[in-house]
C-alpha cells in the first residue's frame, strides 16, 4: 500500500498495481505507516519514482515515500521540472524536522567516472550517509550510491570499466534463505546493470572473508565491457544490516536500459558499447527481450521493508533531526 498526494503523476499507472491511499486518509488508518525517505539523484526525477514506486508498491506495508533532494543540487530544472521538484521534493532537513525515517533509498547518479571528492555535492551526501547509519533502521544504496556508501564506510575504492557495462546478467544467490534480504529469490536471479564503474572487488573480498560485509548476489559472467573479466559481487550487505548495497537495477523496467542507452547515443552518436543480453538484436538497438527480474525485484524489494519492519520493532530509535552544517 502507498501513500501519494492526490495530484502525483504516478498515481493512474500504479493504481492497478497496488492500493493508494491519500495522505489524510493515512491519518486516520489504525496503524503507523513505515516513511520510507528516497534521495533521488538521478537526473529524469519522475521515471526514477515509478521504477522505485513498482518495486515498494506491492508489500502489505503501508508505505510513505518522502522524497528528498540534495539541497544544493535541484535549482535549474535541467532534465526535472522545478514544479515537480518543489511539489513533491524535500531536504532531508526537512524530512526529518518532525519524525523519523525508519528506511532510506539513495539512488544512483550520473557522475561515476569523477572521484568521489569532486562531486559537487559530496560533502552533503556523506554527512546524510552518516545520519543514515545512526538514525535509520536500513538504507538501501543503488549502483553509484552503493559505491560511494562502500568508498565512505569500508574504504573501498572505486574502479572505472574500459566501457561501461550495461545489460542484464545473472547472478548467484549466494546466500539464498540464510539472509533476510535475499530469503525466497530464486539460486539464479537475472538483473539489470549499467554503469562505468564498480568497486575493488579484492578489496570488498577481504571484507567478506573477514565477516564485516555479507554477499549476497555474485555474477560469474564475462561481459565483452569487462574484457573477459567476472562482474564479481553485485550485492551485499553490511553485517550489523543498516545497509543493503546493490550495484545493479532490480528496479528497472523493460524499457530503462533502452531508454538509458538511446539518451547516450543522442548525446554522443561515436559512444559504442556492447548491451548484453537485452536486445534480441543487439547490433540494431532494437527488440527489447521480455523482463526477466520482475518477481525478483518484488521479493528483494519486500525484503528490505520487511528489515525495516523488523528492526523498527526491536529497536525505537530516538527522533534526532538531520541538520547540515
Amino acid at each position: 500500500m502507498l501513500i501519494l498526494k492526490d495530484n502525483h503523476p504516478a498515481r493512474d499507472k500504479l493504481k492497478h498495481l497496488t492500493e493508494i491511499i491519500t495522505p489524510n486518509e493515512a491519518q486516520i488508518a489504525d496503524i503507523r505507516p513505515l516513511r520510507l525517505g528516497i534521495l533521488n539523484l538521478m537526473p529524469i526525477m519522475d521515471e526514477t519514482e515509478k521504477d522505485i514506486l513498482k518495486s515498494i508498491g506491492h508489500s502489505i506495508l503501508q508505505i510513505e515515500p518522502v522524497w528528498i533532494k540534495i539541497a544544493s543540487r535541484e535549482k535549474n530544472g535541467k532534465n526535472t521540472s522545478l514544479e515537480h521538484v518543489n511539489d513533491f521534493y524535500v531536504t532531508m532537513e526537512e524530512a526529518t524536522a518532525e519524525r523519523n525515517l525508519d528506511g532510506l533509498i539513495i539512488t544512483g547518479a550520473p557522475v561515476e567516472l569523477l572521484n568521489f571528492e569532486d562531486v559537487e555535492y559530496w560533502d552533503e551526501l556523506k554527512k546524510i550517509m552518516d545520519y543514515a547509519k545512526e538514525n535509520i533502521y536500513c538504507t538501501m544504496f543503488l549502483c553509484w550510491a552503493a559505491m560511494a556508501a562502500a568508498y565512505h564506510f569500508y574504504n573501498i575504492p572505486k574502479i572505472n570499466y574500459p566501457q561501461k557495462l550495461v545489460g542484464c546478467f545473472t547472478a548467484n544467490n549466494v546466500q539464498q534463505d540464510h539472509h533476510p534480504q535475499t530469503k525466497g529469490m530464486n539460486p539464479i536471479v537475472e538483473i539489470c546493470q549499467s554503469r562505468y564503474s564498480g568497486i575493488d572487488q579484492r578489496k570488498l573480498n577481504s571484507l567478506i572473508a573477514s565477516w564485516e560485509i555479507i554477499e549476497l548476489l555474485y555474477s560469474s559472467e564475462k561481459p565483452k565491457a569487462l574484457n573477459g573479466n567476472e562482474i564479481g559481487v553485485v550485492a551485499f550487505a553490511s553485517k550489523d544490516l543498516s545497509g543493503i548495497y546493490n550495484l545493479g537495477h532490480f528496479e528497472y523496467h523493460e524499457r530503462t536500459i533502452d531508454q538509458e542507452v538511446k539518451r547516450d547515443k543522442s548525446k554522443n552518436s561515436e559512444l559504442n558499447y556492447h548491451v548484453e543480453n537485452y536486445y534480441y538484436n543487439p547490433q540494431e538497438l532494437d527488440g527489447i527481450k521480455p523482463i526477466s527480474w520482475r518477481s525478483e525485484r518484488t521479493i528483494f524489494y519486500g525484503n528490505f521493508l520487511n528489515i525495516i519492519y523488523q528492526l523498527m520493532n526491536k529497536n525505537i530509535k530516538a527522533h534526532k533531526k538531520f541538520v547540515l552544517i
